[in-house]
């Protein structure tokens, strides 16, 4: 399904632009993130932290996107814009979190339940030193790094490594990117405008899958649906499903 070409199209002209300004480290994931893992207490506490993204003060957004391009997807990339963690060491910053996912075989049948087991994937992750608040709704993250981990040399290329081996797990993923933009408020509010407009698309998605409304006229998102092929698929085949359970 193209849910998200538009949105794509929209990253990838941001990260041109970025490239012209000379701005951005290219990385690939080859084999499997050997950072140790510390999933039953991972605290880092402000005296303890040397890095700090996306504190509320500041802005912040992540979210997720996949489609059906296999030409242009290059697995295990992680794409940096800004100076990576180490570079960061003592500072507070702006933050901006992307994976984009190549997807086989989604459709208006499977597209929902599969956009939810990724979005849980965002957040399991448990790296020693990195400490992790999501806020899916609002499609914000905030997170510290430890003084030992970024003096063991912890770098955006563990995290989004680790983020990639999770991803791969699931059968109907071909390859992940990561992206992580530290450059400027400016550069992560730009992404944020793209962030609304994609959450905009999965809130829709949730009220016809959760709610089960397919009433369009008194639908707060009946111009969203309007715009996007998909979302009308999802709608008929969701209410020829409930239209059969009922029959």
């Amino acid at each position: 399904m193209g849910l998200f070409d538009k949105h794509y199209s929209d990253v990838t002209a941001f990260l041109d632009q970025k490239k012209r300004q000379g701005i951005i480290s290219e990385h690939f994931h080859t084999k499997k993130t050997d950072w140790p893992s510390e999933k039953n207490r991972n605290l880092v506490l402000g005296q303890d932290t040397a890095v700090e993204l996306g504190n509320p003060k500041n802005a912040s957004t992540s979210f997720l996107l996949w489609a059906n391009k296999p030409d242009k997807i290059k697995n295990g990339r992680i794409t940096i814009v800004g100076r990576d963690l180490p570079l960061l060491s003592g500072k507070q910053v702006s933050f901006g979190k992307i994976v984009i996912v190549d997807a086989a075989d989604f459709n208006e049948d499977n597209t929902y339940d599969r956009y939810r087991e990724m979005e849980l994937l965002r957040y399991d992750i448990h790296l020693k030193g990195y400490m992790m608040r999501g806020v899916s709704q609002q499609q914000r993250e905030w997170s510290r790094v430890s003084n030992e981990a970024i003096s063991n040399g912890f770098s955006f290329q563990h995290l989004g490594g680790a983020l990639i081996d999770q991803f791969s797990q699931m059968p109907y993923v071909r390859s992940v990117e990561t992206i992580f933009i530290t450059s400027s408020k400016e550069d992560v509010l730009e992404m944020q405008n793209i962030s609304n407009n994609v959450m905009q698309l999965i809130s829709a998605m949730n009220k016809m899958a959760e709610e089960m409304s397919f009433d369009c006229d008194e639908c707060e998102y009946n111009a969203v649906c309007g715009d996007v092929e998909e979302l009308r698929s999802m709608r008929d085949a969701l209410k020829n499903k409930e239209t059969a359970a009922n029959a």
